[in-house]
């Protein structure tokens, strides 16, 4: 099927590159460093091209750049005061993979709710771009042909989907993680549970007429104006409120890679360059592309595209760094082809950086049977200091920041 006509003309609002590979992303943040002191001021604003934001999100998704290195590098220009909201946006991200990482109950119970929903009418006629608000409809249709939004259009698009159209935030999150090239289970996810109102007890985000009208460029809104009065009449839908279980604690993991070892690159973390792998010898480097967990997840056909080429890149600066050829492959059954590739290699141990709390990470109790079976230890690996951040993720996010800035 063709894509739909005004695609070619919303991928043109994003007037600078989303980063794709580590060499992307570095580019990405030199470029955005000499205005990373008027963050403060003018991220919340919604502009086309969102020259006012680091759109780094991609590349800290995949970990082609590190949150670290980031921060670094804003600390080399900056004193902390100047840049303290950019570094809190950075630290975001952390925050809530330590937080989910801790309480994975959330994520079970997230994806248990998803399972029996089905896309009402109405459902699809908001993904659709149709929901009769023109400046949502705009956020959607620049969603799908870009794969990013503005963090401050998500916040309103979540709300109205939950608040103002009262459907479940399940199926909502699932839409984003589908098209989002920064989507991952923590951010997505309690994102979503916190516009909701199920993150933080008697909190709920509320979308206003009057906060477009502050936020969004005046010219976009202008051509983008119809349906806003709608926006004047919703309350909050109160949802079933369910405290989440204390936090468990993360634990790390050091590398034991064992007579002949291979590391397995997958795509929520690729600098293993830049890891406790770093001083491994393996025999072989595999970079999966999980198609058939792609496909299941549904994700859009620019998320994979975006997901292969970094895995590539990440591949290729593996593959450097070791001095072993690089693999990369389409799995559609990850565990086959891991099994496969370990039997190739004559492997007696597979080692990787753990997957966060998500998608993947439901596939390695599967994984490590496959292996297990043909005699092949699956060894997870967790940078140390991603386990001291996470642990401290054990309450609200400013609890959280004072404990971590300066990090």
């Amino acid at each position: 099927m063709p894509p739909p006509p005004w695609v070619g003309v919303v991928t043109g609002l994003v007037s600078a590159f989303l980063p794709n590979t580590r060499s992307e992303a570095l580019a990405r943040l030199e470029a955005f460093l000499p205005i990373a002191s008027d963050y403060g001021a003018s991220r919340n604003h919604v502009v086309p091209g969102h020259p006012n934001v680091s759109r780094l999100s991609p590349a800290t998704r995949t970990r082609g750049i590190l949150e670290s290195e980031i921060l670094a590098a804003a600390r080399m220009q900056y004193a902390p005061e100047v840049i303290e909201k950019f570094e809190q946006e950075v630290w975001w991200r952390l925050y809530w993979k330590g937080w989910l990482e801790q309480r994975p109950e959330i994520w079970t119970g997230y994806r248990e709710a998803l399972n029996p929903l089905r896309w009402s009418d109405r459902a699809r006629a908001v993904t659709a771009g149709e929901s009769g608000i023109a400046i949502l409809d705009h956020f959607t249709r620049e969603l799908i042909a870009t794969g990013y939004l503005h963090n401050h259009a998500r916040m309103w698009w979540a709300s109205w989907w939950i608040h103002g159209e009262g459907l479940p935030w399940e199926l909502g999150a699932h839409f984003f993680l589908q098209h989002l090239r920064d989507g991952d289970a923590a951010s997505n996810t309690l994102s979503w549970r916190w516009v909701a109102g199920l993150h933080t007890k008697g909190k709920a985000y509320l979308v206003r007429r009057s906060n477009l009208e502050r936020y969004v460029a005046a010219d976009l809104l202008a051509e983008h104006g119809d349906g806003l009065e709608r926006l004047e009449s919703v309350e909050v839908r109160s949802l079933p409120w369910q405290d989440p279980s204390p936090p468990l604690r993360v634990c790390a993991a050091d590398p034991e890679p064992g007579t002949r070892s291979g590391i397995w690159i997958h795509d929520e973390d690729l600098s293993v360059e830049r890891s406790p792998l770093s001083g491994l010898s393996p025999a072989a480097i595999l970079a999966t592309a999980p198609a058939g967990l792609w496909e299941r997840e549904a994700y859009s056909p620019d998320k994979r595209t975006f997901l292969h080429t970094a895995l590539a890149d990440g591949a290729e600066r593996a593959a450097a760094h070791f001095r072993v050829p690089g693999e990369t492959l389409d799995a559609r059954d990850l565990a086959d082809a891991l099994v496969a590739w370990a039997g190739r290699e004559r492997l007696d141990t597979v080692v990787a950086l753990a997957p966060f709390t998500g998608p993947l990470a439901d596939e390695v109790p599967g994984l490590a049977a496959a292996l297990g079976h043909r005699g092949v230890r699956l060894n997870l690996v967790r940078r140390p200091e991603d386990v001291i951040v996470m642990n401290r993720a054990t309450g609200g996010f400013f609890g959280f920041w004072e404990r971590v800035r300066g990090r």
